[in-house]
Parts: structure tokens; C-alpha cells; sequence
């Protein structure tokens, strides 16, 4: 078994150099306000991670890592959303054993809702959110598979993620508020 090296820190700092203005591109996906913070906790946890093992693509690795970093906010922000949303009607679940049929039913809709909304994207669109969102192949797996560039899927998730947003927002029938939060 070969011994692994730890990735340099200037192999990351020339990925970084090389890839920043795509990293905080990708981190503004969580707000514009928190893509340098969330590309700073990316090369950090790179950097830790290079420490304990070999990084072959130090490139590849940094947005994936920025990429999952993005979706832990966004859950982060979800979660806390929803207690904030649901932490005074937990008193009326107990009281009204029914409250809790009624939030499932809310959660039915509107996933039904998210669910036409992506029936309705543009085919290539559709393909990529899919791929990527439901399937949860990277961007470049998902590039192979369409026969398209990396940038091109970067392209259709974006405008698919507004698309869905939009959508989830501007529906009057949309209970609980944060458009389409609860579809991550």
C-alpha cells in the first residue's frame, strides 16, 4: 500500500488562484453575502483534508467540497427556518393531534407543485437538475452523460434552481412562506 502525500499548500493555493472567480460563483448559490465565507471554509477544509490523505484533483476536490459546503448552509438555513417557522405550533400539535396531518398535507402540495414546476423546464434543463439534484452526479458526471460542457450543466441547474424559486414564490397557495425551501 502506497504512502499517501499530503496535498501542498501550494498546489491548493495555485487551484484556488486558478479557480477562485468559479468558486465564489458557485458559493453565491447559498447568497452573494456568504460566498466568500463559504469559499474560505472550502479551502480550509481542502487544506485539513490534504493533510490527512492524498488529493489527486486538488481542483476537482475544492468545488466539491465548496458545492457541499453551499448545500449544508442551505440546509442549515432551512432547518433553522422551519423551527422558527413551526417552533410555536409543536405546542398545538400535542393539543390537536390533527396539526400534524395538516403539515404533511401542505408538504404533499407542495412538493407536487416543485414536481410540475420541473415537468415544465426546457428538456436539457430538466435533464441536468435531475442528474445533478435528484441523482446527485456532479456536474462534470452529469456533463458526460448529457454530452455537454461542465459549464453548460452549471448553467441549467442555475437557471432550473431559479425557475423552481420563482415558481415555489409567486404561487399565492404557497403556505409556509420561503418559497421553495423545503425541496433541497
Amino acid at each position: 500500500m502506497a504512502k499517501s502525500r499530503p496535498l501542498p499548500p501550494e498546489g491548493l493555493d495555485k487551484a484556488y488562484r486558478d479557480e477562485a472567480g468559479r468558486l465564489r460563483s458557485l458559493a453565491a448559490r447559498a447568497g452573494r453575502d456568504e460566498a466568500d465565507d463559504i469559499v474560505h471554509d472550502a479551502v480550509v477544509k481542502t487544506l485539513e483534508a490534504g493533510r490527512r490523505t492524498e488529493i489527486l484533483e486538488p481542483v476537482r476536490f475544492l468545488f466539491r467540497v465548496t458545492r457541499n459546503t453551499v448545500v449544508d448552509r442551505l440546509r442549515s438555513r432551512v432547518r433553522r427556518g422551519r423551527v422558527l417557522e413551526y417552533g410555536l405550533e409543536d405546542d398545538a400539535a400535542v393539543a390537536d393531534p390533527s396539526a400534524g396531518g395538516e403539515r404533511a398535507l401542505i408538504a404533499s402540495q407542495r412538493l407536487a407543485r416543485a414536481l410540475a414546476i420541473v415537468g415544465r423546464m426546457p428538456p436539457r434543463r430538466r435533464e441536468a437538475f435531475i442528474l445533478c439534484r435528484i441523482d446527485e452526479l456532479t456536474y462534470a458526471e452529469a456533463a458526460r452523460r448529457m454530452g455537454v460542457s461542465v459549464h453548460a450543466v452549471e448553467k441549467h441547474i442555475s437557471a432550473a434552481m431559479t425557475q423552481l424559486l420563482n415558481e415555489m414564490d409567486s404561487d399565492p397557495n404557497n403556505r409556509g412562506g420561503g418559497g421553495a425551501s423545503g425541496v433541497y
